[in-house]
């Protein structure tokens, strides 16, 4: 049957514009994640805290403040940047670093010791706080399969602390005033496991728990974490993710320059995104 002329060329000419309209091949492809070498994660972190602090003297412990009920505020909200670096299909290494400020002030109702120095009723005390958090750790996958991989972790979490304290204080004879920048830094080994499900190459679901006590230098302490994270592909290289983590670490401290005990409890709610190499 002889083919109508019009057709043909009408057909031809519909194919010509769909494979020019079509996007490019390899922006339809999206990697595996064995396949992924390096990811950067940038965006934004709302952390809840629940922390305390004691300065200590050199006859004896002070009082425990808790920073929430000292006029700090239990949510504050920074920018977070992560990464993962797949440096073979079954070694993983992760970075993540995020950074956070406050500060209050109260008048105590009641006694309070700073050091050796004891503070009578109606002492007012200003405290300006300042994290700079970091983790790095190494995985290693034990157990990996196309939709699933599970992991051993190694590494460290801690960061920097440093805090302004200001208290004045008034007694019947004389004032008394204490102002100090104490500052420690608490690098706590961590050792737990990891697992990662993929749907498919767009979906990503990501769930760690890790922990440890230990005693390293003049830090004596502990951190208990866990992480999960949901992640999705819009393009080959590009995707967006939302993380919750809690954090659970307390350290007795022995240094010159901070000398007491810190607990510092976190929810932390991130938004990022994801950027795949």
């Amino acid at each position: 049957m002889e083919r109508n002329p019009l057709i043909a060329r009408a057909i031809l000419t519909a194919g010509t514009f769909l494979a020019a309209a079509a996007p490019p091949a390899f922006a339809q492809e999206f990697m595996s994640p064995y396949d992924q070498t390096l990811t950067v994660s940038l965006g934004g972190i709302v952390n809840r805290f629940d922390t305390s602090l004691r300065l200590d003297g050199e006859s004896r412990n002070g009082s425990d403040f808790t920073l929430e009920n000292n006029g700090l505020k239990k949510n504050s909200s920074s920018f977070e940047a992560a990464g993962t670096w797949r440096v073979a299909r079954a070694h993983r290494l992760d970075l993540e670093y995020w950074t956070a400020k406050r500060s209050g002030s109260r008048t105590y109702s009641t006694e309070i010791d700073i050091g050796d120095t004891t503070f009578p009723v109606g002492a007012n005390v200003g405290i300006s706080a300042k994290d700079s958090m970091a983790s790095f750790d190494y995985r290693w996958s034990f157990s990996q399969s196309p939709e699933s991989e599970w992991a051993t972790v190694i590494g460290f979490y801690g960061g920097k602390f440093t805090f302004d304290v200001n208290a004045v204080g008034l007694n019947t004879s004389s004032g008394i005033t204490y102002n100090k920048t104490v500052s420690t830094t608490l690098p706590l080994p961590l050792i737990g496991v990891s697992w990662d499900w993929y749907p498919d190459k767009q979906w990503q679901v990501t769930a760690v728990l890790q922990g440890m006590k230990a005693k390293v230098g003049d830090v004596n302490g502990h951190d208990y974490q866990f992480t999960g994270a949901l992640e999705y592909q819009f393009l080959r290289n590009f995707g967006i993710g939302a993380r919750y983590q809690y954090n659970d670490l307390g350290a007795d401290v022995s240094k010159d320059d901070f000398h007491g005990n810190l607990s510092w409890k976190t929810n932390a709610v991130s938004l990022y995104g994801k950027f795949v190499f």
